[in-house]
């Protein structure tokens, strides 16, 4: 099993953000290897013929022994209940390929569609999305995700997006959010009403 992952949006087979996830594997590299990084994902990466079409999901797993690609076709989950669950010893600061507390996290959601992750009273992310919430004139995004994301980190360096700290006790003087990754994009136009976090 290969230790890291990166999920990559390909739309016509136009490679999206490329920048961010090669950022990431880069990082990944000099922070926990210690190493400087042996992948180059635009000499790595092939589309084959059957995904030329569409929106299609590009999943790079690797680590320091090699690394493998696959694609398939992706269809957007919606979302439109969020369960608040804790876990304040969770720790996923690399994108890492094993998800299994994360996983076990999402078994807590009952009726819910996923979850919010509260670690030490502050929100962080969903299961598998960064947060962007909205408080009626910008958009702010917590401060301490247990990941920053590809989009996060794009949305940030662009100034579209701010980081605050942003606790558990705080989520309901904001008006809606949205949820992003590098598949989902960064859609404001749809937002998610706060009364949908349980």
């Amino acid at each position: 099993m290969y230790q890291f992952f990166e999920t990559i949006k390909v739309v016509n087979r136009e490679i999206k953000n490329l920048e961010y996830h090669q950022r990431r594997i880069d990082d990944t590299f000099r922070n926990y290897y210690k190493k400087p990084n042996i992948f180059i994902l635009k000499n790595l990466i092939n589309i084959p013929d059957e995904y030329k079409l569409g929106v299609v999901k590009c999943k790079f797993k690797y680590d320091l022994e090699g690394f493998n690609i696959n694609f398939s076709k992706y269809t957007l989950i919606q979302i439109k209940q969020l369960k608040l669950v804790n876990a304040d010893q969770l720790k996923y600061d690399y994108k890492y390929y094993d998800r299994s507390e994360i996983d076990n996290l999402f078994k807590q959601r009952q009726d819910c569609d996923d979850i919010i992750i509260v670690k030490n009273n502050r929100i962080t992310d969903t299961s598998f999305c960064n947060i962007v919430f909205n408080n009626g004139i910008k958009w702010i995004t917590p401060d301490l995700p247990l990941l920053n994301g590809s989009c996060r980190r794009r949305l940030l360096e662009q100034g579209r997006i701010e980081a605050q700290p942003i606790f558990i006790d705080d989520i309901y003087q904001y008006k809606a959010l949205i949820l992003i990754n590098a598949m989902r994009g960064d859609d404001f136009s749809s937002p998610i009403d706060i009364s949908a976090i349980k």
